[in-house]
């Protein structure tokens, strides 16, 4: 777990056996709202901002070294971002939408970590801020967020890397910005966020066979700005503005349960399993 709105260096780990935190490097400079991916044990950590100003700029942190430090020596991306979205889809690091001083993004670019370059890639059809982002059977799918005119949003989009095209989905049911978003068992769950009145504790997930959104048990706690990832088959979900608790959903059981409180209270973390 990396950053969040209260703590913008600080990084912790999670044992989800021995429910236990522990701490890990610092990364190197303040990042609010940045993205980050797990690329063959190294943590990509992409964009951000100190406040004031927006990044462009990627650290690293390399687990299969004995004493890992982060590393700032990486290409920067193509854009300045912060409050955008990230995935891995065969071999490659996509990032979509977000914020910089221009306004909101529909900007996409993708990262060859082999290659040490970042290329362009065709715009969403949507600006998207506050959006998540995830793969699945070969394509990209951008969930959610703020369009350029501060309008919430609950539609989505597809890209497919083959022909360079983002292409609309059926819309979620609720609108979400905020929110965060796993693939498990062939269906992408959109978790929680904001539907412009209030914070959520809704999910739904969509079924990439029907291609339909079905509704899933609640949270037990609203969560705006929370971060998820899957590990042994259960979608952990941290944090979120204001909140310190720990919960996971059991696709067996569809049911949530909550595991423990974080460290402290993380706003926007960036999670990832390892």
């Amino acid at each position: 777990m990396i950053g969040g709105e209260s703590c913008q260096q600080s990084v912790a780990k999670f044992n989800t056996k021995t429910i236990q935190w522990s701490n890990m490097p610092d990364i190197n400079i303040v990042r609010r709202w940045p993205s980050a991916v797990n690329y063959n044990q190294q943590i990509l950590l992409m964009g951000g901002s100190n406040g004031t100003t927006y990044y462009n700029s990627v650290e690293m942190l390399d687990l299969n070294d004995e004493n890992p430090k982060w590393d700032s020596n990486l290409p920067s991306m193509g854009e300045k971002r912060g409050l955008f979205a990230s995935a891995l889809l065969n071999g490659l690091v996509y990032c979509a939408g977000g914020n910089n001083d221009t306004g909101r993004l529909s900007s996409c670019e993708s990262y060859n970590p082999e290659e040490r370059k970042w290329s362009s890639i065709r715009n969403m059809n949507t600006k998207r801020g506050q959006l998540a982002l995830v793969s699945a059977r070969g394509l990209l799918y951008a969930l959610g967020g703020l369009d350029d005119s501060n309008t919430k949003t609950n539609t989505a989009e597809c890209y497919d890397p083959r022909n360079g095209k983002w292409e609309y989905i059926p819309p979620m049911k609720t609108c979400r910005f905020g929110l965060t978003a796993v693939v498990l068992n062939n269906e992408i769950y959109a978790i929680g966020g904001h539907d412009g009145s209030n914070y959520v504790s809704s999910v739904e997930k969509y079924n990439l066979d029907t291609k339909n959104w079905i509704d899933v048990p609640s949270m037990s706690e609203k969560r705006y700005g929370g971060s998820a990832c899957v590990l042994d088959g259960l979608i952990w979900v941290f944090g979120g503005d204001g909140g310190k608790t720990v919960e996971f959903y059991d696709p067996a059981t569809n049911k949530w349960q909550v595991s423990t409180n974080m460290d402290r209270e993380r706003d926007c973390p960036c999670v990832l399993s390892i």
